[in-house]
């Protein structure tokens, strides 16, 4: 994977395949404390305690379709924060869901760029538009902070019967969420 935009977009995935009706992001840089960190919570089908453990294992996939059993996004995802001296932590209950939480110390040479947050966010909302989506970024520069929430359930509450793949709504989504990680100014560090 080349940024971790694309880390979360594996885990999003994962999330919507395990039948989450919502799936939370939230996303938080402290340029004073050093730390970007990732927390995706997702209220799908969950695992017990053996699929939690063989999750992170880079030998292991829950996909029935792969030929060859291997599933390398959860694995290289803790690999990478590992490598920036962050943390990886995965929790699930069978039937409660799962929680991920990723951090990164923001000017370790070996982290990944952040990549479109934007495209990816939107990719998972279009792709799965029955899934509910919460996103918050929080981004505290040295002298500012920077906060954007985006919440699907809200905008459902607004367009009642008009679905979220309906072209217009498609094209606001698209545009509130680019506006709205552009201002958090994520991309900058």
């Amino acid at each position: 994977m080349q940024d971790l935009s694309l880390h979360l977009l594996d885990v999003l995935e994962n999330s919507a395949r395990a039948g989450a009706s919502l799936i939370q992001i939230i996303i938080s840089a402290d340029e004073k404390s050093n730390i970007l960190s990732f927390k995706i919570t997702d209220n799908g089908s969950g695992m017990n305690a053996e699929t939690l453990s063989s999750a992170q294992n880079p030998f292991y996939t829950s996909k029935a379709s792969r030929k060859k059993k291997v599933g390398l996004g959860i694995p290289l995802f803790k690999q990478n924060a590992e490598l920036c001296e962050g943390s990886f932590s995965m929790k699930s209950e069978l039937g409660e869901g799962t929680v991920i939480e990723v951090t990164f110390q923001i000017n370790h040479i070996d982290r990944m760029p952040v990549g479109s947050l934007a495209d990816t966010i939107i990719s998972s909302v279009i792709g799965h538009s029955e899934t509910d989506y919460y996103l918050h970024i929080l981004h505290n520069t040295q002298d500012q902070t920077f906060d954007y929430e985006f919440d699907t359930r809200l905008l459902r509450e607004e367009l009642g019967d008009i679905p979220l793949t309906y072209p217009d709504v498609m094209q606001y989504i698209d545009q509130v969420i680019n506006n709205g990680v552009k201002n958090t100014k994520m991309g900058e560090i």
